[in-house]
């Protein structure tokens, strides 16, 4: 999925020039939606960076600049900024972010954007705890590429959709979170971390991604997470077998031959039908196990999903014509 079918708006940008005026950096946006689309170019220039605090409604001094669209005093749409935002799409020209840049933006939901965005100020995505979807296209040849600084920010579960050149697949890397524990007599502070995040954090080859440690940690995800995440990674993974081994997709097939009734279920809360028909093309269910996904489908009131496998129990399952001999 591109940049542009996310969003079909551009958002009207504040904007200043910089470099000695040969790139263009945005420091507020406006707009009557929630989605922030940044344009590749203002007149003409490459839009390269995002000015400080750009979508903060804590700017402690007003952004500097011109803006693309020129409206009316007091008919300028509203500026799109903290709770405001909810899904930022950036181009492959967008390197950086400044400091503060989405500070307590507490609904931002979706990021878009390039492995070309890698410079990210300090405490940019502070407050962001609902941004948990990440669609990144890894462009080649980046010496940095930005994925694994974005990551480092957020501790909170996040949903991703990874886009190369050979493919796209979905990741997920789930939730962690630390606690210190003090011993008083020992003046001694010891910090623990929970959840299996932390680990899938560390899967990076400086800043690649290796996808066989990413795919040895399904392990741990089984063990510290919930049967939802696990099955998500799972059929990411499947459906999207970039850099897949054959031990790996082998250990993801295990895991939804045994977790049948919650696979499917995933696909009803998804509500992918196309999903569901993979999943009955690829995991053998036998007639407890349909039974067993239709009530499900029923409970959770899937239609559609009901529909698709009721028609699978009536080809797999169809009754034998009696026969009778005189």
């Amino acid at each position: 999925m591109t940049t542009g079918e996310h969003c079909q708006d551009t958002a009207e940008c504040l904007y200043e020039r910089i470099n000695n005026g040969r790139e263009i950096r945005v420091n507020a946006c406006r707009g009557y939606g929630d989605t922030a689309l940044i344009p590749e170019t203002i007149e003409g220039l490459p839009v390269t960076e995002l000015g400080p605090y750009v979508f903060s409604e804590g700017k402690r001094t007003a952004p500097a600049g011109e803006w693309t669209v020129a409206h009316e005093s007091g008919k300028e749409p509203p500026l799109i900024e903290g709770n405001r935002l909810k899904t930022l799409a950036l181009p492959s020209s967008v390197r950086k972010a400044g400091k503060y840049a989405f500070y307590n933006c507490h609904q931002w939901e979706r990021l878009v954007c390039h492995s070309t965005f890698n410079d990210i100020g300090a405490g940019a995505f502070t407050g962001c705890k609902h941004l948990t979807h990440l669609d990144i296209t890894m462009e080649p040849d980046v010496p940095r590429p930005g994925l694994k600084d974005i990551l480092s920010e957020l501790r909170q579960e996040v949903h991703v959709t990874y886009r190369t050149k050979e493919g796209s697949t979905r990741l997920v890397f789930p939730e962690f979170y630390e606690d210190a524990v003090e011993n008083t007599p020992a003046r001694i502070v010891s910090v623990k971390v929970y959840g299996s995040g932390h680990f899938y954090r560390y899967c990076f080859d400086g800043r690649d991604l290796q996808f066989k440690d990413y795919d040895a940690q399904f392990e741990n995800l089984v063990i510290l997470d919930r049967e939802e995440l696990a099955v998500e990674a799972a059929v990411g993974r499947l459906r999207g077998p970039v850099s897949l081994t054959a031990e790996a997709r082998e250990r993801y097939l295990e895991y939804l031959s045994a977790h049948k009734t919650g696979a499917a279920s995933w696909f009803f809360k998804e509500q992918d039908t196309a999903g569901l028909k993979w999943l009955l093309d690829t995991v053998d269910f036998d007639e407890n196990d349909l039974a067993a996904a239709i009530e499900a489908a029923g409970k959770a009131q899937a239609a559609e999903g009901l529909s698709v496998l009721m028609d699978y129990r009536h080809r797999k399952f169809r009754p034998k014509r009696r026969t009778f001999e005189l």
